[in-house]
């Protein structure tokens, strides 16, 4: 793949990179025009639903747009970026990560992100991770919510509409070829190349694990990066579908004592199993808490003195939030470890055959 080219700009603008940046910003390559062939974006969409005052929503529509907009201020970024980068930060290193993202595919990856606990920032990381490819590469990116109940991956990438997986499985399913077009008008746009599902849980009929695994196969024939956002827990069907038919995983992991504890476990258990053990494996420790007594660089450390390709990415204002995810209200430490790892993630998957 070619490197994207700048567009031009008029005369006295600075032109600025996909998080609102000016490229002169050392890590960070020049956006790029999406790659011709990659899922046509869909025509004019209708304007979000409005929740009107006597609906449940409504109360929260000033909250979701406040939270949205909360910037990351403070942190240690210098000793951030020395235990991220493994020494002194330069722009040469932080740029091969952001080339690491653009890494062409010979077929569709799909990356499935885990967690055996309930908060440990699974959907948190799979709308960064959407975000971080999407904003990086020329083509297009596809993440799908596989929680049977009511996911907030939706609400993580700013969507008010989104079909759930359940709703258009007859169209991918029993070797279904929908094609670009009509795929990208089943899904829903997040944003330029980004597609996503929404919850599941209003679906009138909850589709079987062999189908989910079915469907997903189709949607990555048709992107080079699908992200399966799992339901909590190594046992639900919906997990176990995704492992069984994906090319890498992330582990997600909580900074908290409990979390890691539990983590451990569940890893050992991991490299003990046959069907799991050969399975490219990322573990990412986040941390929710500023107060957290365990920072998540030390215990990403940790894991990776017990042979584990651990990242972490610390306390960020803007990702508590728990709204729609910016890319340039993060901290520029916290962007520079997503991109890290997406490109290491990217890297692992595109090993497997």
């Amino acid at each position: 793949m070619t490197a994207p080219q700048t567009p031009g700009h008029p005369a006295g603008e600075q032109p600025l990179d996909p998080w609102g940046q000016p490229i002169t910003d050392p890590w960070a390559p020049a956006p790029g025009r999406r790659r011709a062939g990659s899922v046509p974006a869909p025509g004019p969409s209708a304007p979000p639903a409005q929740s009107s005052p006597g609906t449940l929503g409504a109360p929260l529509e000033n909250d979701r747009r406040r939270l949205s907009g909360v910037r990351a201020t403070g942190g240690s970024f210098p000793r951030a970026l020395q235990m991220l980068f493994g020494g002194k930060h330069r722009a040469t290193q932080v740029s091969q990560f952001a080339a690491g993202v653009q890494t062409p595919v010979t077929t569709g990856r799909r990356i499935a992100v885990v967690s055996t606990r309930g908060g440990a920032g699974k959907t948190t990381a799979s709308a960064l991770l959407a975000r971080t490819f999407s904003a990086l590469r020329p083509d297009s990116v596809c993440v799908l919510d596989l929680d049977p109940g009511h996911g907030s991956l939706a609400l993580r990438l700013g969507l008010d509409q989104a079909p759930s997986l359940d709703s258009i499985v007859p169209e991918l399913t029993n070797g279904a070829q929908p094609g670009a077009a009509h795929l990208a008008g089943l899904l829903a746009p997040a944003a330029e190349g980004l597609y996503a599902t929404g919850p599941r849980s209003g679906s009138a009929q909850r589709t079987g694990a062999p189908l989910l695994r079915e469907a997903a196969s189709t949607v990555s024939r048709y992107f080079p990066i699908t992200l399966l956002d799992c339901p909590t827990g190594l046992q639900a069907p919906e997990t176990q579908a995704a492992l069984a038919d994906c090319h890498g995983a992330l582990f997600m992991v909580p900074a908290t004592l409990s979390g890691l504890d539990d983590a451990l476990a569940a890893l050992s258990r991991w490299r003990a199993n046959p069907l799991l053990s050969g399975l490219p494996l990322t573990v990412l420790v986040m941390q929710q808490d500023r107060s957290s007594a365990l920072q998540a660089l030390d215990q990403a450390g940790r894991l990776s003195r017990l042979g584990f390709d651990a990242h972490a990415i610390g306390y960020d204002r803007h990702l508590a939030a728990g709204a729609l995810i910016t890319l340039p209200l993060m901290l520029p430490a916290h962007r520079e470890a997503a991109t890290a790892l997406a490109a290491r993630s990217l890297e692992l998957a595109n090993g497997v055959r």
